[in-house]
């Protein structure tokens, strides 16, 4: 997107400011430079809601990203590129994606693989717009992430923060003769030792106030200042804590009372005078009250109207007559819910395996359907700590996101108690305003240092072989898959020491590219240095104090994963590719006829032509591990313990045994296998891993291996793990009549590869000079979240089924009645599962929900 057109729809989204109430030509002109700065400067922000927030080592974390913009919180129309880190205790990016933002949405999976270490991690989120206001405005989370061994528990962590105890006057600042209220915030201090109590102290040592804190670690007296030097202690030390100087003379700021329809602000001095100052109030940008002020009392009071306040931090400041800000206090506005989502199921408790039915309805304060798009999380609470609800969209979007760095549970300051009230208050009195600075309303500071992003960028150095830069030379890209479109190509020029980029690409992390170098129209012998480094930003760390971990529910959770783990290894997904229903993979008119010359055995009932994969689907792959979840029935069993039986056709560690990496790929480890004489193999080392499997083409622990053909010659299977995926040319599968050919041999079904032969294997093994295929480091690719279904058509029944999150839908989009239902089978536990919904409006309104059934097993 241009310059003027990001400008245009920047003004779009900020609201319009009616300068009217303010009478002063210059403050009105101030006032324009303001809004003019929220157009040109808009400000991004993102949420990450997410399935759960503990995990252990093989779980998938599943998120949905909200990204948004301007005071109004609509969808960005601005930056299209999420990144969305996962940091790990030593602040090392340990998984990174790249997500793409339409319309503000996305969603995303990622994989908790096994190199992780258990521990706490920090999952953060920003676009490289967001980066111009710093890192503590970026989303962050932290979670946990469990080992798999059932006794070992995170340790605990603590903190080498000292202790401090600071004091934030209201309005900023103490002026001598003039009563204020101060708060503060006790630091560094374990919560179980709160609350605390001090003293302050003058320059005499004579004690003025004692204080206590009231809600983790802060709290408010009121002082009179005469003079300078005061001082605080805290009981039980000697260490002393310096009260803010104060000032001799000047006007402070004070919020007397709130209603829901007015606030009351007080403007006192001990220096009356005829000097004019200016108020404003705004929320995110958005001016609500802003007016001249003639401070001619110790105490001058205002009553400023709230109707037109928005949710969320108000900011009030008032400036001097050379628009210098002198005074200012946060204010946090919030009465109802934006939006409320109604959820209702179809049944408050349902039966192991029951179809449940969850309806929503979404409406505004009015009661008017809303349209908008919403993920929904249900997860077993037996299982599972969750604290996704105290961090939810609405506290984030409206609290803690414009207050940067860590705040605890910040749903419980949309509470409308007086105590939930009082302690909101004192969070925006220990904060000042840090997402805006009013020194940047100055022109020259107004170049941001990071642009927004709508698409991606390959940058590399074209070298010759000796690795001395290409000079002039010129590279071709291929892209298999841009836009939906099957192929799109461009030239880019390299500038004279090899360096080249390629600018507005949106492809997928799963996407071919070739490059080829030219030099004067010919091809060249050229290697490519592709620059996949990205900025590292450091992380600010805060300590989550989570709950205490009960032994018994966290035992409880890692047996359940362990069990879907090798369940899902087994059956249903392998390195995120999803088990097909059985539905038979059809072949073109022309595959046919080829099938029919190549096999001796003639078509299979199900076929699957491995050169119609893109590269990048196979690179580094056994064939096996391509053909899970693309062909009917098909799974890989076996070393897995239990009445598996350890025993497979053939040796089960292919050359030199190794693991499934997270690419899919085998990677090294050492696998003994003993053989018993009769040609069977038998695991030694693996019992409780899966990591080599044994085809099978039946679903069920007890079945045996098929026949294996390469090239027409059978083979035992771990013939197929010493080829690679990209020499495969297709596989023939024979089940129930067609297996009858092979006799006894094809009890179990038969499979029958096939290699390149030809020009297809010239083609897949060489490459024009100066050419190479690449792995796109592109948009994440999100899985799809697998439920079971259990009706009458299913094969998965005798699986056990031990979900602790039992259903994930990140794409909920409600109707012009504002409702949408889902539906899902539930697991076989008995359990009480929680309803977690979060949302946004097509306006930008947010809102959450929640709801909970039972499910008790079947007798």
């Amino acid at each position: 997107m241009k310059r003027n057109q990001i400008l245009t729809v920047s003004f779009l989204i900020c609201c319009t400011i009616n300068f009217s109430f303010a009478q002063n030509d210059d403050f009105q002109d101030w006032l324009k430079d303001f809004q003019s700065y929220q157009t040109e400067l808009p400000t991004e922000k993102v949420f990450l809601h997410l399935d759960k927030s503990e995990y252990t080592i093989g779980e998938t974390i599943w998120m949905k990203s909200y990204l948004v913009a301007g005071a109004g919180h609509i969808p960005s129309p601005f930056s299209q590129n999420v990144y969305v880190e996962l940091i790990n205790q030593k602040d090392e990016v340990a998984k990174r994606l790249t997500l793409r933002s339409e319309e503000g949405l996305a969603k995303a999976s990622l994989a908790l693989t096994r190199e992780l270490q258990p521990g706490f991690y920090y999952l953060r989120a920003y676009t490289n717009w967001m980066k111009n206001q710093g890192e503590e405005f970026f989303f962050k989370k932290k979670i946990k992430v469990h080992s798999l061994v059932v006794n070992e528990v995170i340790a605990k962590e603590t903190s080498d923060q000292a202790v401090d105890l600071q004091f934030f006057p209201e309005g900023g600042e103490l002026v001598n003769g003039v009563t204020s209220q101060v708060a503060f915030e006790v630091t560094g201090i374990n919560e179980s030792k709160f609350p605390i109590s001090g003293k302050v102290f003058d320059k005499n040592q004579k004690e003025i106030i004692a204080f206590t804190t009231k809600h983790e670690g802060r709290g408010v007296f009121a002082m009179l200042p005469s003079g300078d030097g005061y001082y605080a202690q805290l009981e039980g030390s000697d260490t002393r804590y310096d009260l803010p100087k104060v000032r001799p003379e000047g006007v402070t700021l004070s919020v007397t009372e709130q209603t829901s329809d007015y606030m009351g602000v007080a403007l006192k001095t001990a220096t009356p005078s005829a000097e004019n100052y200016f108020l404003m109030v705004h929320t995110r940008g958005y001016v609500t009250y802003a007016s001249e002020i003639t401070v001619r009392n110790e105490k001058n009071l205002l009553k400023i109207d709230k109707s037109n306040l928005p949710h969320g931090i108000a900011h009030l400041t008032l400036f001097d007559q050379d628009f210098d800000p002198v005074a200012e206090r946060l204010i946090f506005n919030y009465s109802t819910p934006e939006i409320k989502i109604d959820i209702s199921t179809s049944d408050p408790q349902y039966a192991s395996r029951d179809l449940a039915t969850i309806n929503l309805k979404v409406t505004d304060k009015k009661g008017n359907p809303v349209q908008g798009s919403f993920s929904l999380s249900a997860y077993d609470s037996k299982l599972v700590q969750n604290d996704q609800f105290d961090y939810n969209i609405s506290a984030n979007l409206l609290l803690s996101s414009d207050l940067g760095g860590h705040i605890k549970n910040p749903s419980q300051y949309l509470k409308q108690d007086e105590t939930s009230k009082e302690n909101t208050d004192l969070l925006m009195m220990v904060n000042g305003w840090r997402r805006f600075k009013w020194s940047s309303l100055n022109l020259d500071k107004r170049q941001p240092q990071y642009a927004f992003e709508q698409s991606l960028t390959l940058e590399g150095v074209m070298t010759r072989n000796g690795g001395k830069a290409f000079k002039n030379g010129r590279v071709f890209l291929l892209n298999q898959e841009e836009n939906g479109n099957n192929k799109s190509s461009r030239f880019v020029e390299a500038d004279l020491d090899g360096n080249f980029a390629f600018e507005n690409l949106v492809y997928y992390d799963t996407t071919e590219l070739t490059l080829q170098g030219f030099q004067k129209k010919k091809a060249r012998d050229i290697q490519f240095n592709i620059n996949k480094d990205f900025e590292v930003i450091p992380n600010s760390k805060f300590l989550a104090a989570p709950a205490q971990d009960n032994p018994d529910r966290l035992r409880a959770m890692k047996e359940s994963v362990i069990t879907s783990i090798r369940i899902d290894s087994t059956y249903r997904k392998e390195n995120g590719v999803i088990y097909l229903d059985d539905v038979y993979v059809t072949a073109s008119k022309r595959e046919e006829k080829y099938r029919t010359l190549n096999s001796q055995y003639g078509k299979g009932e199900a076929y699957l032509n491995f050169d119609n994969l893109s590269f990048e689907e196979k690179n580094g792959r056994d064939p096996f591990t391509v053909m899970l979840g693309r062909l009917a029935g098909f799974s890989l069993s076996g070393a897995s313990g239990g009445n598996s039986g350890l025993s497979s056709q053939g040796n089960s560690g292919g050359p030199g045994g190794g693991s499934i990496g997270s690419d899919g790929s085998l990677g090294a480890g050492a696998v003994r296998s003993s053989s018993n004489g009769a040609g069977n193999f038998t695991d030694m080392s693996t019992a409780n891993d899966p990591i080599f499997r044994r085809p099978q083409l039946r679903p069920g622990p007890f079945q045996g291996g098929p026949l294996i053909l390469i090239d027409n010659v059978p083979v035992p299977y771990s013939a197929v793990y010493d080829l690679r995926a990209t020499e495969i040319d297709y596989v023939e599968v024979y089940k129930s009549a067609s297996a009858a050919m092979f006799g006894v041999n094809g009890f179990n079904g038969a499979m029958a590869f096939y290699t390149l032969k030809g020009d297809k294997l010239k083609k897949a093994m060489s490459l024009k000079p100066g050419m190479r295929i690449i792995t796109g480091n592109g948009y994440h690719a999100a899985r799809e979240f697998y439920a079971p279904k259990y009706d009458e058509s299913n094969k998965e029944q005798f699986i056990p089924d031990e979900r602790s999150t039992i259903f994930w839908a990140p794409m909920i989009t409600t109707d012009s009645e504002g409702k949408a239902q889902v539906e899902f089978y539930t697991h076989d536990k008995n359990s009480n599962v929680f309803i977690d919904v979060q949302g946004i409006s097509k306006t930008g309104f947010t809102g959450v929900g929640s709801a909970r059934f039972a499910i008790r097993r079947n007798l």
